[in-house]
């Protein structure tokens, strides 16, 4: 179970992304999909992700047969993980809150790249996750390179939303920083992160908005095990939750179930993690890898 307790997980694993779950969505096996929706929150998660993948433009009735299926045996709220406004509109007219305990679905996700998303909510009340890694500059998109450009984005964007209505508080913000794999980060992407979960959290206009990332992103590639003995991927998630969470982070999509946990200073792995986040480029794919080869 998950010890976290301030940590909310939104479990992922209903996404053609776990050859498991696609086998399950390819073969339209929706009793395969309510017992994995049931084992997630069994497990600890607050939410349940909905991605069936590019099916979902070609094929709605499906989708909508996903949700009614999952609601009828759960009653956590869900997430429905698709930059496309016609297939939000089918999920949100799919769902029923009234079987969630009359707790808001999120859409995930909405940027200054795609701001007539907030038109789906005309549907119904939903909270949003706002990308944050990408702007829109002169009308052409940008991505966001440094901390400095991910915070300025995410305020702006909650500071335009709180302002002209739209109907959502604080509350209903999750701002999304982005994360890639850290086996891979040659150009400080995990490092931009975590700090500009710092300067979110710091940030008096963005007080009450969440924050979350894919954690599960972050150990991609990475073996089972490190130089120690012990589990690595899991210890690397666990190493960014200790540094973030205290900054801000609040929410992840991620695999309910995992033990995640706050590391304390001397853990082989996150001192390992932390010099890797103070060195550049290939120097710090040199560290990570000293956690896993002599």
């Amino acid at each position: 179970m998950m010890p976290l307790e301030n940590l909310t997980i939104i479990g992922e694993r209903i996404n053609p992304g776990f050859a498991s779950s696609k086998r399950l969505l390819d073969s339209s096996d929706l009793k395969g999909i309510q017992e994995l929706a049931v084992k997630q929150v069994a497990n600890g998660a607050r939410y349940l992700t909905i991605n069936v993948g590019v099916r979902a433009a070609s094929d709605p009735i499906f989708i909508a047969g996903v949700i009614q299926a999952v609601q009828d045996v759960v009653d956590v709220p869900l997430a429905f993980d698709y930059p496309n406004a016609a297939v939000q509109e089918v999920c949100l007219k799919t769902y029923d809150p009234a079987k969630a305990r009359d707790q808001k679905p999120i859409v995930n996700s909405i940027s200054e790249l795609r701001w007539e998303m907030f038109d789906v909510l005309d549907i119904q009340p939903a909270r949003v996750v706002l990308m944050a890694s990408e702007r829109l500059e002169a009308g052409v998109a940008v991505p966001n390179t440094t901390a400095q450009d991910v915070a300025l984005t995410a305020h702006r964007m909650c500071e335009r939303i709180l302002s002209n209505g739209h109907g959502l508080s604080a509350d209903d913000l999750i701002i999304d920083v982005s994360l890639c794999p850290l086996a891979t980060d040659t150009e400080g992407v995990v490092r931009r992160a975590v700090e500009a979960i710092g300067l979110i959290g710091a940030d008096p206009v963005l007080k009450g908005v969440h924050q979350i990332v894919g954690l599960s992103n972050l150990g991609i590639m990475l073996p089972k095990q490190a130089l120690d003995g012990g589990p690595i991927s899991v210890r690397v998630e666990s190493a960014f939750l200790t540094l973030t969470m205290p900054k801000g982070l609040d929410t992840i999509l991620g695999t309910p179930g995992r033990e995640y946990r706050m590391l304390p200073e001397d853990d082989f792995v996150f001192r390992g993690f932390r010099e890797a986040l103070a060195l550049e480029g290939f120097d710090a794919l040199d560290r990570v890898q000293q956690l896993y080869r002599n």
